[in-house]
């Protein structure tokens, strides 16, 4: 039995089996309490460069560990020292490993890769990496897009609750995937990743499915149950299971964050670097992956060399592509905006923060979290050309500068 406590606010107890690759719990996950009224708690990731500030080598080491974990296994023990922290490998060294060690899906195994916005497109991405052959990639998003058809499900304990999934019209059976991969950091219950599962047989005719994940709480009852209702198969696989056995909640502290909402912000000047082909909303495949892997790397040699002063951001859904940006710029931290409030308590693993209007056109509030004053002195803003709203950028700078970064990039890809 693991318990988390913060004392007179929440009380949470955990029975988790042994992690796969030799990892421990708390490699994975730290836990904070959010404001929510359906799930008090948050399992922050450790490896999703979301709530947390981590070195961008991280990433694309945990989607190489659930790729593992998907195949049956392989070399991990690289994967798991640059998660743990022992392994300092570089980071282009460590994308040529991983570009020299994927998996060739044959056509007949054709795969649609789906990451879960918005904690979890990067890591979706990260996994469908470590691939080559007959793949797709696409992310769920709050984005509306027109000329699309899309594909709607709900997650009840989300704080933006509404899932799309754009795909090309009249895009049916013809697409010829024969299984999904859905990729999420946690499921709570799965009936969010269920949803889908449905939704995607029956516009796809897909019969294999694999739940990927970070953490798993789930029971089999409900897989199970709409396995055999839509006659498919559905296998879960993690890097953690357990269980939540109990859960006491006392009185929540004031929300004690920082609010910018009402700053006109410090003036930016964003640099605009224009790239084709798909960001993960739309349909990606694996030359799309190879394209953008070049770009990031022309980005990185126009930004420079990055030192250990310098904290480079993604904004909302926007993860992978930054978290490339900063690993080949030489930086030793990234993470992102975030929509999720969480409470700043000693012992959590939040421990300040950040309030802001959005950054983006999709999101329905703007957060950072875990940046100590005068940590770093430069700060480089990644964010999308299309969905950017300027005002919700100033006001972070303006905190930022605050913090001590006083020099600014603003990145528009």
């Amino acid at each position: 039995m693991t318990e988390y406590t913060f004392p007179q606010v929440l009380d949470l107890k955990l029975e988790l089996e042994p992690a796969r690759f030799g990892l421990m719990p708390e490699d994975l996950f730290a836990l904070a309490v959010r404001k929510n009224p359906k799930r008090s708690f948050l399992f922050v990731s450790r490896v999703l460069g979301k709530h947390l500030p981590i070195r961008p080598q991280v990433l694309p080491a945990a989607g190489k560990l659930l790729a593992l974990a998907c195949s049956g296994g392989g070399e991990w023990e690289r994967w798991a020292g640059v998660v743990r922290g022992t392994d300092r490998t570089d980071f282009p060294t460590l994308m040529e490993a991983l570009a020299t060690s994927r998996v060739v899906l044959p056509p007949e195994e054709r795969t649609l890769f789906v990451g879960f916005a918005e904690t979890a497109t990067g890591l979706a991405r990260a996994v469908a990496a470590c691939y080559d052959g007959a793949w797709d990639y696409l992310s769920t998003t709050r984005l509306p897009l027109d000329g699309w058809d899309t594909v709607y499900f709900e997650e009840s304990h989300s704080h933006a609750r509404t899932h799309l999934l754009h795909v090309a019209p009249g895009l049916g059976e013809r697409a010829g995937w024969t299984r999904a991969v859905l990729v999420d950091d946690e499921l709570t219950t799965g009936n969010t990743a269920l949803k889908l599962v449905e939704a995607l047989h029956r516009r796809f005719g897909i019969r294999r499915f694999t739940l990927l994940t970070l953490l798993d709480w789930t029971d089999e009852a409900n897989r199970e149950e709409l396995a055999r209702r839509l006659g498919v198969e559905i296998e879960l696989v993690s890097l953690l299971h357990g269980r939540i056995v109990g859960e006491k909640r006392g009185t929540l502290p004031p929300f004690a964050l920082d609010d910018c909402r009402e700053w006109p912000g410090t003036p930016i000047a964003p640099q605009t670097l224009e790239r084709g082909g798909s960001m993960g909303r739309t349909l990606l495949t694996p030359r799309d992956q190879a394209e953008c892997e070049a770009f990031c790397r022309r980005v990185a040699r126009s930004l420079g060399p990055a030192g250990e002063d310098t904290l480079f951001l993604g904004t909302g859904e926007l993860i992978y592509e930054p978290a490339l940006i900063a690993g080949y710029c030489g930086a030793s931290a990234f993470h992102s905006t975030t929509q999720s409030p969480v409470y700043p308590l000693t012992g959590s693993a939040v421990t300040c923060g950040v309030q802001f209007q959005p950054p983006d056109g999709y999101s329905a509030a703007g957060y950072i979290y875990n940046v100590p004053q005068g940590r770093y002195r430069r700060v480089v803003l990644l964010a999308e050309q299309a969905s950017f709203r300027a005002q919700g950028a100033q006001q972070l700078m303006g905190w930022l500068a605050g913090r001590g970064m006083e020099q600014q990039e603003v990145v528009l890809l």
